[in-house]
């Protein structure tokens, strides 16, 4: 959203605390727009109209971002993606012959990370039929781990990378944030 939606986006919230009977103080209005101006207008009001008739409660942010990653592919969908793309044989081909691709679906970006931790696609082909429900809990396992991972990242990124060189910094202290901010 951008700095104009905000009277909208006021009245939604406000308007849905009242129908839930709660009453949201000026610092809190402020609190959610934060949490939620990442959203679009539009988005945001479809949410709220759904969650108006799903929730008993006053939704919070934590709510919206639940119905978000509601619409994004589960891990069952890109394994079946994976697997059909294994039986395939297009991860084997030369780039060159692309072509020949068009009616294979390509696994996204985070199920390619989570096919590499597993070691690859090669080895997910030489795994036999009834081995297989195993192999799809790990790659779960991964590729719920790296979405929260890629998801936070791109929410928060000055958390996650460091200016100086972009790249990934690991756990970082509380601490050594608050002197980064007051330095």
């Amino acid at each position: 959203m951008i700095e104009t939606d905000k009277p909208a986006f006021a009245k939604i919230v406000l308007g849905f605390a009242e129908l839930k009977g709660k009453q949201l103080s000026l610092p809190a209005v402020e609190l959610y727009w934060g949490a939620m101006k990442r959203w679009s207008i539009d988005d945001f009001k479809a949410a709220a109209e759904r969650l108006l008739s799903t929730s008993e409660f006053m939704p919070t942010p934590f709510d919206f971002e639940q119905m978000r990653k509601a619409g994004r592919p589960t891990p069952g969908e890109q394994f079946a993606i994976v697997l059909s793309y294994v039986r395939s044989g297009a991860y084997n081909r030369d780039p060159s012959l692309a072509f020949l691709d068009r009616d294979v679906t390509r696994p996204n970006a985070i199920a390619e990370r989570a096919v590499r931790a597993l070691g690859g696609y090669s080895v997910i082909g030489l795994y036999e039929f009834h081995q297989i429900q195993f192999l799809e809990k790990r790659f779960a396992e991964h590729y719920e781990a790296m979405q929260d991972a890629q998801e936070t990242r791109d929410a928060v990124p000055q958390i996650a990378r460091s200016p100086a060189t972009n790249r990934l910094k690991g756990p970082v202290s509380a601490g050594s944030l608050l002197e980064e901010l007051h330095s």
